[in-house]
């Protein structure tokens, strides 16, 4: 009887269990439910309860087929991105050990004469789009301006890309200097205020504005390049330009132009 007593008692703790389970099962439910319904709204809602079976299949489907495209492109950049990237890397060691360490700037552009190595060029043509293809197009705009083509790295130099502070901001002002070569003074003033206000800093900022302001005293627009040698000095104290901006300004100031002769020679 003690026993009979025993599994009396202990029915009902099972049976309070299971009801716990029920209870809880069906309250998650209930929140799925609720979360479904507030991201569908009432009709989308409703929708969903009239063709759960076709909804269900169809986000399976969706999900496969997410999930194939980032396998895809796991196993595109594993296996063809990341190697030809690496590839192209170690192609430019070449052209750039012409270019900066033996001013060889014809056989860094154009590549070794027996089909050795490639040069800049090819490179950029080669890995267009990636990492190597974007440091040789800015490579080839700095080699062609080094070796006199001035038309040909302005139209290299577009080309580049680069959102970082030093590359990109040397990139603009490159294409400025080729402009002043070829005595385009106006545009290469576009370009020095490109480079100076890009993104601002105590290496490449003093530069241009010290660029930008022999435009304008070329142009004659003294006042304005005091303004820019002003900011120079009084911005940038410590820049090695700080000291001959301050004397340029104050020249200017007292009537003597600094790069008066300049003006004279691009005439």
């Amino acid at each position: 009887m003690a026993e009979e007593k025993n599994n009396l008692e202990s029915e009902p703790n099972k049976n309070s269990n299971d009801s716990t389970v029920v209870s809880e099962s069906s309250n998650t439910e209930n929140v799925v439910e609720n979360t479904i319904e507030l991201i569908l709204g009432e009709k989308g809602y409703e929708y969903y309860l009239n063709n759960k079976k076709q909804v269900t299949l169809y986000a399976v489907i969706v999900l496969v087929l997410l999930l194939a495209v980032i396998g895809y492109k796991l196993i595109y950049i594993k296996m063809i991105v990341e190697p030809k990237e690496k590839e192209g890397i170690e192609e430019l060691w070449q052209a750039e050990s012409k270019a900066f360490d033996e001013n060889d700037w014809e056989t860094s552009i154009y590549g070794d004469s027996l089909g050795f190595f490639k040069g800049f060029k090819e490179i950029s043509e080669d890995y267009s789009g990636q990492k190597a293809g974007q440091i040789a197009q800015y490579n080839l705009g700095i080699a062609f301006m080094n070796n006199k083509e001035y038309e040909n790295a302005i139209i290299a130099l577009k080309k580049v890309n680069f959102n970082d502070i030093l590359l990109g901001t040397i990139s603009q002002g490159a294409i400025g200097d080729s402009y002043l070569q070829l005595g385009a003074v106006s545009d290469a003033l576009k370009y020095y205020e490109i480079a100076y206000s890009r993104k601002e800093n105590d290496l490449t900022t003093p530069i241009y504005l010290m660029k930008a302001a022999l435009c304008l005293e070329i142009e004659e627009r003294y006042e304005e390049a005091i303004v820019l040698y002003e900011k120079v000095y009084k911005n940038y104290p410590n820049n090695s330009n700080a000291v001959t901006a301050e004397k340029y300004a104050e020249s200017l100031k007292l009537g003597s132009p600094v790069y008066k002769f300049k003006k004279e020679d691009a005439e």
